[in-house]
């Protein structure tokens, strides 16, 4: 019997007529999904299959060191899945191409395409003529499920196209989120151009010649923009380690649990590295990477001084280095919200008379004497989904109270009046409250002793 407890079901084609299945426990993921990997029908298709497989698996089990993963009996083939049977699942049906084989129509592939039992199909394309990966009769009919659904591509690795998928399952959220840190005099034109590329890949991008607008508190829409992001993506010029923006910047990142990587610039030396920047998060930029030389300019603090600033990445670097980002966005979702998770739980049950047990997938259920109380974790400030999503846990609640309460907590410390007066609506609307994830025992000691307030 399959064991269908686990977090992430993962199907994929091995060979004609072959399908492997594996289960991923542990995953600090946003919901359990069910992610099933099939090819159009040719041996570079299941190759393809296969190497997208891989680059997923290895996703998984970097996401937190209590992942684990063992091969199961299928519970259902692709083709034989009904998506109302596993109703407690985000599942995804990605059908990879080849060049050497178009797609023809399954009357299957529509069976995975169901809003109301949350189920979806996504395609995967190599480089090339898109129509050309569908046979005639898909290609002459526009209403076809496969050409309404816009695909994911890669250019150089399958790897490329793992983020949307993640997104897709819901794995990790949906909302990709990266703040842009750097010295505007010695690398504007790269922080432009990755700024560009990011919102053109569907990313929310901070970068602050854009994204603060005259009249508001600097300071304080940095930290709420940081609060907003998943990762930090910082420019490591010659003088960026000199700035107090950016330590306050480097500083914020660790303290919220966000993700950090380095893009350096070939003139930094080894001993003028920013040090609180792991080695394995650093990407170390060449000259050739760049479509010209850098240009020399005159440094506005310090007279008769000049400074290198570096121009915008040719095109194949450019497509490494975001291809790069977009990997280690990936994994800082899926750290940050494992961290999170063990904090907030190590932070509870250090509370006499609290308990709450670690789950890596949906909300805590977490006890304080007598009550029962639905813990929602976000590693965002609130938004609207996160109090619709406690609201329908904290009514499906096995063992209510009066003191019972659905609670969201995540980072709000930062946010401006407007944000905080859009939160305390949704707790009037909503019978739900959220509190700041700054100062987990003070939280732990207010729900022991039900302070609400």
């Amino acid at each position: 019997m399959a064991d269908l407890t686990a977090e992430i079901i993962l199907q994929t084609e091995e060979a004609e007529g072959e399908i492997r299945c594996k289960a991923f426990s542990g995953v600090p993921a946003a919901r359990r999904s069910w992610i099933a990997m099939v090819s159009s029908g040719s041996n570079a298709g299941r190759a393809n299959v296969r190497a997208l497989a891989a680059e997923l698996e290895a996703a998984l089990l970097g996401g937190s060191p209590q992942v684990t993963c063992a091969e199961i009996d299928c519970p259902a083939a692709p083709a034989d899945m009904d998506p109302s049977v596993y109703s407690d699942r985000r599942k995804v049906l990605v059908l990879v191409g080849s060049l050497d084989r178009s797609f023809r129509d399954q009357p299957w592939y529509q069976r995975w395409q169901s809003d109301q039992y949350q189920s979806c199909v996504m395609l995967v394309l190599p480089p090339g003529k898109y129509e050309d990966r569908f046979d005639s009769a898909i290609q002459a009919d526009d209403t076809h499920l496969l050409r309404r659904i816009n695909a994911a591509t890669w250019k150089n690795q399958i790897a490329e196209a793992l983020p949307p998928i993640l997104a897709r399952a819901e794995t990790t959220s949906s909302a990709n989120r990266v703040f842009i840190s750097y010295r505007r005099l010695e690398t504007l034109p790269l922080a432009l151009q990755v700024f560009d590329r990011l919102i053109h890949e569907g990313f929310d991008v901070f970068l602050d010649r854009f994204s603060i607008a005259p009249g508001f508190d600097f300071q304080r829409r940095l930290n709420q923009e940081l609060e907003d992001k998943s990762m930090v993506v910082l420019l490591e010029s010659k003088s960026l380690k000199d700035s107090k923006w950016t330590q306050h910047e480097i500083d914020f990142a660790k303290r919220h649990r966000l993700g950090m990587m380095a893009l350096r610039m070939p003139d930094v030396c080894d001993r003028a590295v920013i040090r609180s920047i792991a080695f394995d998060a650093r990407e170390d930029l060449q000259r050739s990477d760049f479509a010209k030389g850098p240009q020399s300019v005159p440094d506005p603090n310090a007279p008769d001084t000049l400074v290198h600033q570096w121009p915008e990445l040719v095109s194949g670097a450019l497509d490494r280095v975001v291809d790069k980002i977009k990997t280690a966005h990936a994994q800082a979702l899926f750290r940050r919200r494992h961290r999170l998770r063990g904090d907030v739980v190590a932070a509870l049950n250090a509370v006499p008379e609290v308990h709450a047990e670690y789950r890596a997938v949906g909300p805590l259920l977490v006890m304080a004497g007598d009550d029962e109380h639905v813990l929602w974790l976000t590693t965002r400030p609130p938004e609207v989904d996160d109090f619709r999503y406690v609201y329908g846990a904290h009514l499906a609640r096995e063992r209510p109270t009066n003191e019972s309460r659905g609670i969201i907590l995540g980072p709000q410390a930062a946010l401006e009046p407007d944000r905080q007066e859009r939160l305390q609506w949704l707790h009037s609307v909503s019978q739900c409250l959220s509190f700041d994830e700054g100062n987990l025992p003070e939280f732990a000691r207010r729900l022991a002793e039900r302070k609400w307030k």
